[in-house]
């Protein structure tokens, strides 16, 4: 019980001493990996799935405790590989953060993905089966005045598929671009 409590009057006494941040965010792409799936001899097997990369931009808002902060972000992100095949997504990444120092954090938290539009100039590709999808971040951040540096992992927890077809709607090839990334992102905070 007391132990309850406890946890309690920690999680009351962030209440009290929070602060609601908002601003913008930036931030680069590295090594997202994909898996392809060949159905068919139709398919060039030596097609790389390793090196998609890309960008995203948008804003946040969090509020910030003592020790925990919670954090949304709202963000536009574009993905594209070696063989053309370009990847526009809207994302939401919410996580909690817990601070180790008062200027470093460590966070986690889910990513939910709603994808505007997917082409390629290398392949003929299906339309999407379902074109949302969830992934886990855990990261950690930097906090520099009204500037925040993340460095952040996300995993995919299901799978994007991509079906790359031939002339004939034939289905050859899936390529599953959710499975790994590594982020590099820049805030600035407004407020």
């Amino acid at each position: 019980m007391k132990n309850i409590y406890l946890i309690l009057f920690i999680f009351y006494s962030q209440l009290i001493f929070c602060q609601l941040d908002f601003g913008l965010k930036f931030g680069i792409n590295l090594n997202n990996s994909s898996n392809i799936s060949i159905i068919s001899q139709d398919f060039d097997s030596n097609i790389s799935k390793k090196d998609y990369d890309g960008f995203n931009i948008g804003g946040f808002i969090a509020l910030q405790g003592f020790l925990m902060d919670l954090r949304g972000e709202l963000q536009y992100v574009k993905i594209k590989n070696s063989n053309d095949l370009t990847q526009d997504r809207v994302e939401i990444p919410v996580t909690i953060g817990y601070k180790i120092l008062p200027f470093l954090s460590l966070f986690l938290g889910p990513s939910f993905q709603y994808v505007l539009n997917e082409r390629s100039s290398t392949f003929l590709l299906d339309d999407l089966a379902d074109k949302t999808t969830m992934g886990l971040n855990i990261g950690t951040r930097l906090y520099l005045g009204k500037f925040q540096f993340d460095i952040r992992y996300e995993r995919g927890l299901n799978d994007m598929e991509s079906k790359i077809i031939n002339q004939n709607n034939l289905n050859i090839a899936k390529i599953d671009s959710r499975k790994s990334l590594v982020s590099f992102g820049l805030s600035y905070k407004i407020n």
